[in-house]
């Protein structure tokens, strides 16, 4: 393996000394060869086979811009109408530009149709039908590329503009595109007819370089200049670290392209910019998807006559965005394959049948990415039902009744990770196979795994089952307020697959594991019946007091802040003698929680009826008349407690 390594290592050293051998050749002998070029170019325009191939050319962008005019007579007027209309969402903003994008496509067809019609019919000299071709290929690259940046960027009009860009640069990025457009353009096409056409190979190699290399400066250049601020170091929030600079990113590659294609084949150097381009695209691609829902997840109300916008995204703004951004992706990544299938001269067909590793593994990845991009899609569907759920759900409110409600409150969060473990686990599985990797004997390494690692951990077995039995007979939820057999209490505020956090009432949070709960006592659930005494003294009317109580309870019951509490009103019944007291046993009955503020207003309600009708409460002292026996002392009382 580390001589095949070396001798590869060694071949690519010897080509790239080569490419750089010829290089330095093309540069040397450029200058020459131009020179011949351009005198040879003089003397056969003014010959006149020359003349006729230019009166031929003129006739043919007269005859191609003249087709397109005639179609504008009749497009024009959609045109004006489509950039007059003004737009309530981006996302109608998108059609319109998908609209323009068809009319100027359709403009730009019929002149290259007419082009293609003429240059047919023409009888041209011997190598001024490829110089013909190449001028045409070169305007029409220039010409879709201002429909590209003319629909995407919208100079003239930046109510219509797609991506998300700062008015001030966008003359500089119509500029950037075109010049890089047009300089790839006349790297691929003038070269090969310098080169077959008038014999000037080193003409052509040197003319190359010199498109590529401004190309890729003026990519580096536009880096810095549109990705700086995105990346800048003070952009980062506090007490995190500064994410590294997209402009530094974005150049490094293009550079190394440069490097591959100055170094290594054309063929290599084309695959590593398709790559470039994908990470570029996958880096602005969330940004560029959110931006056409920018005004829903901004909360702004969506208009309701707005049909592109789906129930879902009025649900939850975030839904479709998400979906379309995985699809999104998967695609970027599809065509870059399809673009390196392109690059590497073969066949779709035959690379699906082909034997090669490299290629074997890049088609076994491509069905990872489509496992991925599906359990992403069906994970965003997942996460965000069950968050916007609990949305409406709201935070638990103790002192309400136990609904339905609060026990979605308490098992959608474990149905979330549940279901994220769950697609994890599959996704790993589905991507093994799909590698080629047989999964069988990993599940039966997993089963024997598993089986140690239960015995070994009993209690995490012991504690994860008695957690799905008290969830599956709804022992507690979210919000309630329960005492465990460990003499452990509060309030329950998280539930995870192993333990319990209940939150006592003076603070401290306590997690409990399901197996060291034993008898658990929920003190919110269904219903209280709340009881309290009321001492009197002891000559008091029994019945008096019984209906005095039971019309404070009617009371209570007609409030408006209180009646809602009660379930059963408030009631009373003499409930013993004690010496010199009469003591009153109170009850009512209340949804958990609220018996302490229904309790405190019988109280105030109680005394208040009392102080009226002038009766105390009894202080638990009596008075005891004790006659003196003859011949004891004076006569006298004594006070007995």
């Amino acid at each position: 393996m580390s001589e095949g390594l070396s001798s590869l290592t060694m071949e690519a050293m010897e080509g790239a000394k080569n490419r750089l051998a010829s290089l330095g050749a093309d540069l040397a002998q450029a200058p020459e060869e131009f020179r011949a070029l351009a005198s040879s170019v003089s003397g056969e325009l003014m010959s006149g086979s020359g003349v006729r191939a230019a009166t031929y050319l003129w006739i043919l962008l007269l005859l191609g811009c003249g087709v397109e005019w005639l179609y504008w007579t009749y497009a024009w007027a959609p045109m004006r109408s489509i950039e007059s209309m003004v737009a309530a969402n981006p996302r109608q903003v998108f059609r319109l530009g998908a609209r323009r994008f068809l009319l100027l496509g359709a403009g730009l067809l019929a002149f290259t149709l007419a082009v293609i019609a003429a240059l047919a019919a023409f009888a041209w000299p011997k190598g001024v039908q490829e110089a013909v071709v190449a001028s045409t290929l070169f305007i029409l690259v220039l010409r879709l590329a201002w429909i590209g940046v003319s629909v995407l960027l919208a100079p003239g009009c930046g109510r219509l503009r797609l991506v998300p860009a700062d008015p001030r640069n966008v003359r500089w990025l119509v500029l950037t595109v075109l010049s890089v457009a047009g300089l790839g353009a006349i790297g691929l096409f003038v070269p090969a007819v310098l080169d077959k056409v008038d014999g000037a190979p080193h003409a052509a190699g040197a003319l190359r370089f010199a498109a590529v290399a401004l190309a890729c400066l003026i990519l580096v250049f536009a880096a810095f200049r549109f990705l700086g601020e995105a990346g800048a170091p003070h952009a980062a929030p506090a007490r995190r670290l500064p994410k590294f600079p997209r402009a530094i990113v974005v150049a490094v590659m293009v550079v190394a392209v440069f490097v591959l294609w100055l170094l290594a084949s054309g063929t290599a150097s084309a695959i590593a910019a398709v790559f470039a381009v994908v990470i570029v695209i996958q880096m602005k691609m969330r940004e560029l998807v959110f931006f056409f829902w920018r005004d829903l997840i901004d909360g702004a109300v969506p208009d309701a006559t707005d049909e592109g916008v789906e129930p879902a995204v009025r649900a939850d703004p975030t839904l479709l965005p998400s979906i379309v951004l995985s699809t999104a992706r998967f695609v970027v990544v599809l065509l870059g394959l399809g673009a390196c299938a392109v690059a590497l001269h073969a066949p779709m067909s035959e690379l699906a049948a082909s034997q090669n590793f490299v290629v074997r593994l890049g088609f076994q990845l491509l069905g990872v990415a489509a496992l991925a991009l599906f359990a992403n899609v069906v994970w965003i569907l997942v996460r965000t039902t069950i968050d916007y759920r609990l949305r409406r759900i709201g935070p638990h409110d103790p002192h309400a009744p136990a609904n339905a409600n609060a026990r979605l409150l308490t098992l959608l969060p474990l149905l979330r990770t549940t279901a994220a473990v769950l697609l994890g686990v599959l996704l790993v599985l589905s991507s093994l196979w799909a590698l080629g990797i047989e999964i069988t004997p990993l599940l039966a390494g997993a089963g024997v795994i598993g089986l140690a690692v239960g015995f070994g951990a009993q209690a995490l077995v012991r504690d994860v089952i008695a957690g799905i039995f008290f969830l599956a007979e709804d022992v507690f939820r979210v919000g309630e307020y329960v005492e465990s057999g460990t003499t452990t209490k509060g309030t329950v505020e998280r539930i995870t697959l192993r333990t319990v956090a209940l939150r006592h009432h003076n603070g401290p949070l306590h997690f409990v594991p399901y197996g060291s709960l034993g008898t658990v006592r929920n003190n919110s659930r269904d219903w209280v019946i709340e009881k309290f005494n009321i001492p009197l003294p002891i000559d008091v009317d029994s019945e008096k007091i019984r209906k005095l109580i039971k019309r404070i309870g009617q009371e209570m019951l007609q409030d408006p802040e209180v009646g809602p509490m009660l379930r059963e009103p408030l009631k009373s019944k003499l409930a013993r003698i004690d010496p010199g007291v009469k003591i009153f046993r109170c009850k009512f009955q209340t949804a958990p929680g609220n018996q302490f503020d229904v309790r405190a207003q019988a109280f105030k309600r109680i005394e208040t009826e009392l102080r009226a009708l002038g009766i105390p409460f009894a202080g638990g002292s009596q008075t005891v008349i004790i006659e003196r026996p003859p011949g004891i002392g004076p006569p006298g009382a004594a006070q007995a407690g």
